[in-house]
C-alpha cells in the first residue's frame, strides 16, 4: 500500500482558484488503476489568513501513483502552470506540499 498527501495552500483571496486546481484533482481520480481511494480534507480557516485542502491517496502500490501522475495531461498541466507563472512574473497563487508514505512492513 502507498499513500501519497498532496496540499495546496495559499492566500484566502485565492480560495477560488485553489478549490477550482483540488476539484479538477478529484475528478481526475475516478477509474484510476490501482487506486483504493480519493479524499479531500480542507484546514479550519477560523483564525487564519490562509486555506489549505489536502487531497490524501491510497494505492495500492506507488507505480501506479507513478504511473497516474506521468500520464501527459498531468504533465502538460504543470507545464502550462510554469509557463503561466514564469511569462508573468509571480510568484505561484499557491503552494503545493507532497508527503508520501509505504506500508510499514513491521505492522
Amino acid at each position: 500500500m502507498f499513500v501519497n498527501q498532496v496540499i495546496f495552500e495559499g492566500a484566502l483571496d485565492a480560495q477560488d482558484k485553489i478549490i477550482n486546481k483540488v476539484k479538477h484533482t478529484m475528478e481526475e481520480l475516478t477509474d484510476v488503476a490501482g487506486l483504493h481511494s480519493a479524499e479531500c480534507w480542507n484546514k479550519d480557516t477560523k483564525k487564519s489568513d490562509t486555506v489549505a485542502y489536502a487531497i490524501v491517496t491510497k494505492w495500492d502500490q506507488k507505480a501506479d501513483f507513478v504511473a497516474w501522475i506521468s500520464r501527459e495531461s498531468h504533465v502538460a498541466e504543470h507545464r502550462a502552470m510554469r509557463k503561466e507563472n514564469k511569462d508573468k512574473d509571480q510568484a505561484p497563487v499557491m503552494t503545493k506540499t507532497l508527503l508520501q508514505y509505504e506500508e510499514a512492513s513491521f505492522v
